[in-house]
């Protein structure tokens, strides 16, 4: 794999290539909440073996963006704000793409599906453009209210949020290693507290009717932060093929990521068929 950090719009950005000619769609990968570029890289190396080049763009704020005035308010940011920023960065790339969004960077995804037409959209893992006030997320509420300033009050007054350790161990990192665990810890970073919320409350909406890409759903069956039910509702939400694995949150990273990965690109070439 031959691999070049750089920044397209304002977005750092890990661009990963294949070390002979590419045989099949390129891929750009949004993180989630906290994440960043390093969350990518297994499926980066495997992409890159299989003939795709791949665009793993980080968030402002994220990983080593230590610009102030983004940190000062990287509280205030929108799910939308952070869509207008991979927009110019795929503008930048200039390529059609396959986009890949984990968790909330599946949220972000299905924004930019309303408005950029692509070869494809892939919701791994997603949020949902609904609200969390369901019983699927009972884990997570017990959670996030032992922590009620930390994890609801700050965040509601423009704060950043940084998901309590204990919920990142029971509902995130469930099917990680202790040592996974551990380096995760050391590199996730705080988050825009009004993203957060938004994805709680159900404050973005997704207009379906304006999507003309393909879609694909995948989740794992063990994911305890946002449950395969969820990952079911949206495949049926946007009529769209579902994949399910025996994985968690982060089946991107866990043991049996190339099996994900194997399916998204699957998916992918016969989009390129």
């Amino acid at each position: 794999m031959q691999s070049l950090r750089t920044r397209f719009g304002q977005l750092n950005c890990l661009v990963a290539r294949p070390e002979g000619e590419e045989s099949g769609p390129p891929l750009l990968l949004i993180h989630g909440l906290g994440g960043g570029i390093w969350g990518w890289e297994p499926f980066q190396r495997r992409f890159a073996q299989y003939g795709h080049a791949s665009y793993a763009v980080e968030l402002p704020g994220h990983g080593n963006d230590n610009d102030r005035a983004t940190a000062e308010r990287m509280g205030t940011y929108s799910v939308e704000t952070y869509a207008l920023w991979v927009a110019a960065a795929m503008a930048e790339i200039g390529r059609r793409l396959v986009v890949v969004g984990h968790s909330m960077g599946g949220l972000v995804a299905q924004k930019l599906a309303e408005s950029h037409r692509q070869l494809g959209y892939v919701f791994l893992a997603s949020a949902p453009p609904w609200h969390m006030f369901r019983k699927a997320y009972v884990p997570m509420w017990r959670h996030v209210l032992r922590h009620p300033w930390q994890e609801v009050v700050w965040p509601l007054c423009g704060g950043t949020v940084v998901l309590d350790s204990n919920l990142q161990d029971d509902l995130v990192n469930n099917r990680l290693t202790t040592a996974q665990r551990a380096e995760i810890a050391l590199r996730d970073v705080p988050d825009s507290g009004r993203a957060s919320m938004q994805m709680a409350v159900g404050l973005v909406s997704v207009d379906k009717r304006r999507i003309h890409s393909p879609c694909l759903v995948v989740g794992g069956t063990d994911d305890r932060l946002i449950p395969a039910s969820e990952q079911r509702r949206l495949a049926e939400f946007y009529r769209c093929p579902l994949q399910m694995y025996d994985r968690g949150h982060m089946l991107m990273i866990e043991d049996g990521h190339e099996a994900v990965a194997d399916g998204v690109r699957e998916w992918t070439l016969k989009l390129a068929g």
